[in-house]
């Protein structure tokens, strides 16, 4: 089916766009300054509901009367004399607080309309601005960090990003003209240190037939990772594709439902193949087909602390724990580079800094300096790649607190399970469904929500794991849901413990997951998590442990072969003389564990029983015991 056809529809506007229609991005910046003189009470419902976010100008319910502003810093990549002037608006017009964010940007809070024309000035006076950062735009284009520098980087990208941006940004007929936000990314490292694929239009290094370019994947949203485009591009042609790409997506994406009308639902209903048609059209030429894609290595440079460059120096690792950090700190960060390195400091999706181009000589008198009195090169295995958005503190749509909370978590875990230096776990926190912490790429990621405790509401989170960092381009599996968050880091610290026992060196959880706990259903990873937090440590039993020589089963059977386990380990014997086809051959039941041992309560030994007893009696899913497992819990 053609885009045409589809388009067609969509024919209706939901009230967004209809708004559009009545004011535009110029009365609101004509506005600016008359709003900046009257003040707060004196700015309409339409700019600040819409239109001042053009500007990333973004009014807070949780912070009265001020503002949020982001600012886009291509890249991630700031000189000294950015990161200074972005460390003085903060101490001076925001509380000395700044968000370093997973779109490699800086967010300020606190900030009073009365302040905002004049920070914008002193932004745009040093080559970084905060236009079109919300709302209908394209957001920040994001790149590898040490894009250029490391030795695995084979195509500079900044030079190709600096051009996609100059096609839209500050140009009329962009500003607040698609159906929806849009994101791009581009890498052109064998190292994934980007988040590379989870954005509406990905460029990824890639060979075909001898020659370096890019592989495109299109779609990428939260819950959703990129698919290939099966098109090949030489560096030369990833602007005319491009160009032709956000032409297409203005002229058919969707606008009549503000919640499917990103890339990935054209795609969804029209079909990859269709959107690449007309993409091709637009252009007035073909594309290749796809290259081999190689970026195949997950980040593990936070846990090195410091990366050997091209030119002989170091990028020195800063861990910024969930990206809080200070106008203080980035002024000192900015000190530190112009001092010791090329004056040069990058933003990571991790929420991190890199201070670039120190010579190792000089490595550890950098690390007596500030911000490093605050700041960790290298923490826990936990913090080094943990990534936090703002929660309910800050952002009117967070359902839990979020940074803290991830700040807690990591912390307790590096005392529960102390990791290895050489472990790696990225742990990714979203305070709501709109996923800004990225959860779905996380080794470990949460989501925030309303969780039941005895009949009351708390905070909580679902639990994910899984997600892949590679050109896998696996998404997040949920394992729980709804979990009160003062519990979810005793169900997490089993995960640690399950790594830390059965990895191999080096490994990153990333592959343990892949290696071991893909091996097991989604049910069956719940439940013994469950089974040792809930029943195993109140009662003092020995834990059920994670094997990696599990063979996949179906659900009935995983719960046969746990049961018989726990029954062995409780009682000391095996509950049946043999077993055949996931089946007792006996036709006598097991003696009720109870009975072997009295220590056991009834209620727990009812469940093990019928997780042994022969098919057709047995539990059939997981969740009939959890279920069970937690009317105990209620006792």
């Amino acid at each position: 089916m053609t885009l045409e056809a589809v388009a067609a529809r969509h024919t209706k506007l939901n009230k967004i766009e209809k708004l559009k229609q009545t004011r535009t991005y110029k009365d609101a910046w004509d506005a600016l300054e008359r709003y900046a003189k009257e003040g707060y009470d004196s700015i309409i419902k339409e700019d600040i509901d819409y239109f001042l976010k053009c500007f990333g100008i973004f009014d807070r319910p949780s912070t009265p009367g001020k503002f949020m502003m982001r600012i886009r810093i291509p890249g991630g990549r700031l000189d000294v004399e950015q990161a200074a002037v972005l460390g003085r608006m903060a101490k001076e017009y925001g509380r000395d607080y700044m968000d370093l964010t997973t779109r490699m940007q800086v967010q300020l809070r606190y900030i009073e309309i009365e302040n905002i024309p004049y920070i914008i000035k002193e932004l745009e006076s040093v080559g970084i601005t905060s236009w079109q950062t919300g709302v209908d735009n394209f957001r920040n284009i994001v790149s590898d960090p040490l894009d250029g520098l490391a030795f695995d980087s084979i195509i500079e990208t900044a030079p190709l990003a600096a051009a996609m941006q100059d096609l839209w940004h500050k140009k009329d007929e962009w500003i607040a003209a698609l159906p929806r936000k849009f994101n791009t990314s581009i890498s052109g490292t064998m190292t994934n240190r980007c988040n590379l694929f989870a954005h509406d239009c990905c460029f990824a290094l890639a060979m075909k037939d001898g020659e370096y370019g890019f592989n495109v994947y299109l779609g990428g949203k939260v819950g959703a990772v990129a698919e290939s485009a099966d098109v090949f591009l030489r560096p030369k042609e990833v602007l005319g594709f491009y160009e032709s790409l956000i032409k297409t997506y203005r002229k058919f994406g969707f606008r009549d439902s503000r919640n499917k009308n990103r890339l990935h639902f054209l795609i969804k209903e029209a079909g990859m193949e269709a959107v690449v048609d007309t993409v091709k059209d637009m252009a007035g030429r073909s594309f290749e087909g796809a290259g081999e894609t190689l970026v195949k290595q997950p980040r593990t440079d936070e846990r090195d602390g410091r990366i050997r460059l091209k030119d002989a120096t170091f990028a020195l690792h800063m861990v910024v724990p969930s990206g809080i950090f200070s106008g203080t700190a980035m002024i000192e960060a900015a000190e530190l580079s112009a001092e010791y390195g090329n004056g040069k400091v990058n933003i990571s999706t991790t929420q991190n800094l890199y201070i670039l181009g120190i010579p190792e000589d000089r490595i550890p008198q950098a690390l007596q300096q500030k911000p490093y009195d605050r700041y960790h090169c290298i923490s826990t295995p936990y913090f080094n790649q943990m990534v936090a958005c703002a929660g309910i503190d800050l952002c009117p749509f967070g359902v839990i607190p979020n940074k803290s909370d991830a700040i807690e978590m990591a912390d307790f875990l590096s005392q529960r399970v102390p990791l290895p230096s050489d472990a790696s776990i990225r742990m990714h926190w979203s305070a709501c469904v709109k996923g800004c912490g990225v959860h779905e790429l996380g080794d470990i990621g949460f989501i925030g929500c309303k969780a039941k405790e005895r009949g009351e509401t708390v905070y909580g989170v679902h639990i994910q794991i899984g997600g892949k960092s590679t050109a896998s381009q696996e998404e997040a599996y949920t394992i729980m849901k709804s979990v009160p968050l003062k519990h979810a880091g005793y169900y997490v610290a089993e995960l640690a413990e399950a790594y830390l026992s059965l990895r191999r060196r080096g490994e990153s959880f990333e592959r343990f997951e892949s290696r071991v706990l893909r091996k097991y259903s989604k049910g069956a990873i719940e439940f013994i998590l469950r089974w040792n937090v809930e029943i195993c440590e109140p009662n003092g039993y020995d834990k059920l442990l994670f094997d990696s020589k599990w063979e996949p089963n179906p659900e009935y059977n995983e719960i046969f072969l746990l049961g018989l386990h726990i029954y062995k380990v409780l009682t000391g014997q095996n509950a049946y003389q043999g077993v055949h086809l996931f089946n007792p051959i006996e036709s006598t039941p097991a003696r009720h564990i109870c009975k072997v041992n009295p220590d056991v309560d009834k209620d727990i030994g009812d469940i093990v029983m019928k997780m042994i007893a022969s098919s057709g009696k047995r539990y059939e899913v997981f969740t009939e015991i959890t279920k069970e497992m937690a009317k105990i819990r209620e006792k």
